[in-house]
């Protein structure tokens, strides 16, 4: 078996800064309300002499911008358990750990591409959720968290994908990146014992009469010495996602941003459940408990983040909010079955379908609900009562009663005839025709025409008829394109 342990020390502080744009100092302060510390500091906020440990009220004489947030541990433990949903698209062995996420990759190398290429895809994916994390790999799990806080400690160390390079990899890792109580790693300092190698070293009754069988049976986990299952997260049958802003944020623009980060974070976990959708709602929260609901619906069930935001762009931009956001809510309660869309060389009649629906949807984003029509046939042989406007989404239907021109007139336009012929920049030339219309005349509006396909002098086709009962009079009814 193949681990790789995503590790997020900062996670509180991450799950703020990922809303803004912009970094401005920010800290996160937990402990007594009357005398809060400052538990993480962002890099605008050590920049300006803040240091984790201090008060924050310390902190905020040295930058007097200076935000504190919080900390909240159970908005800490969702986060982490959709970050493992979104992580379910690489595998479906995730467990979710105090600090970060460890996957069993060793069966989804192949679908990958190889572990260089699932790594990139991990962090690429992780830095575009808004959050920072420290990759390690090792054949146990305990192994790869180990490697992953030792880079995010700063301290080199190698991870290694095979068990025979185990031991030697771990040898020198120092025992405190191994989570041991505090009074272990105390004990065996004590001793002189801070690295692993030393602790493998040691009598294993000793070690486990002196330091007890736990830290025993971590011990033989870390080493591969014994099987070290781990229940797999399972992500729930809906995705819910709530993300409070740092600040007050005014207009739509100022929200596209965490929006995109709340996108990606849901098409990584509709990837994962082989999923779509064809309706989401996203709530905008204002003060006071007021909010504006914004319902997204597809004609087909989607997952791309960048085609839901340029959907959500053009709603929200017809939008005038009456107050400044806070947090944003993204709900999908019901998912669809996802067919994925390969890339072909040559786009076949599929891909043109799902590009024009996306066309649709766009349009009928910007010009609003009901002013994008499809173009659709009528029982009535009547030109200018033979089409009707059904929804655009609607599938289309052949014609194959004759040609027929792509504009048509709202009122014919009476043309000037000539011994020759009608005229129009000239005088028109008929290609095909006549085609007879004669109907109606049971509803009080007859027609009685012959109509035909004419060119003119300057090349263009057009589409004109005679009217029967004034064998006379030519007029214009449409132009093709």
């Amino acid at each position: 078996m193949l681990w790789v342990a995503l590790e997020l020390p900062a996670l509180p502080l991450q799950l703020v800064e990922r809303a803004r744009a912009m970094p401005t100092p920010l800290v996160i302060g937990e402990g007594p309300s009357q005398r809060p510390v400052v538990a993480h500091a962002n890099a605008a906020a050590l920049e300006a002499g803040v240091k984790e440990g201090m008060a924050v009220a310390a902190a905020k004489a040295l930058a007097g911008d200076l935000k504190c947030i919080e900390r909240d541990e159970s908005e800490e433990r969702e986060a982490l358990e959709r970050l493992a949903g979104w992580a379910a698209q690489f595998t479906p062995a995730v467990s979710i750990e105090p600090t970060g996420l460890v996957l069993e990759v060793e069966s989804s190398l192949n679908l990958f591409g190889g572990l260089a290429k699932l790594l990139s895809a991990l962090r690429g994916g992780v830095r575009a959720l808004g959050l920072q994390a420290t990759l390690g790999i090792a054949p146990t799990p305990l192994a790869a968290r180990a490697f992953a806080r030792a880079e995010a400690r700063g301290i080199a160390m190698r991870s290694c994908a095979e068990m025979a390079d185990l031991s030697s990899r771990l040898a020198d890792l120092p025992l405190f990146l191994l989570e041991w109580p505090g009074r272990t790693l105390e004990l065996l300092a004590d001793l002189g014992i801070v690295r692993v190698k030393d602790a493998l070293a040691l009598p294993r009754g000793g070690f486990s009469q002196r330091f007890g069988p736990e830290a025993l049976a971590r011990l033989d986990r870390l080493a591969g010495r014994v099987p070290d299952p781990r229940l797999a997260y399972v992500p729930p049958a809906r995705y819910r996602a709530r993300l409070e802003l740092p600040a007050e944020a005014e207009g739509v623009e100022a929200i596209l941003f965490p929006l995109k980060r709340l996108l990606a974070e849901m098409e990584g976990y509709l990837r994962g459940r082989g999923a779509g959708v064809q309706e989401l709602d996203l709530d905008l929260e204002h003060g006071k408990k007021s909010r504006t609901r914004l319902t997204l619906s597809f004609a087909t069930p989607e997952r791309e983040a960048e085609f839901i935001l340029a959907i959500a762009r053009e709603k929200l931009g017809r939008l005038e909010l009456a107050a400044p956001t806070i947090a944003l809510r993204l709900v999908a309660d019901r998912l669809q079955p996802f067919a994925p869309r390969e890339g072909t060389w040559l786009p076949g009649r599929e891909e043109r379908a799902v590009g024009r629906a996306r066309l649709i949807e766009r349009l009928a984003a910007r010009l609003g609900q009901g002013r994008v029509f499809g173009i659709a046939l009528a029982d009535d042989h009547r030109p200018e009562r033979g089409w009707r406007n059904p929804p655009a989404a609607s599938p289309r239907a052949a014609f194959d009663g004759g040609a027929r021109p792509a504009w048509l007139l709202n009122r014919p336009q009476k043309l000037v005839a000539r011994a020759e012929g009608p005229t129009l920049q000239g005088v028109l030339q008929l290609v095909a025709g006549p085609e007879r219309i004669e109907t109606g005349w049971w509803d009080g509006a007859p027609v009685s025409r012959d109509y035909f396909v004419a060119a003119n002098p300057a090349g263009e086709t057009v589409w004109i008829y005679r009217e029967r009962r004034d064998p006379g009079a030519w007029y214009l009814h449409g132009v093709f394109a």
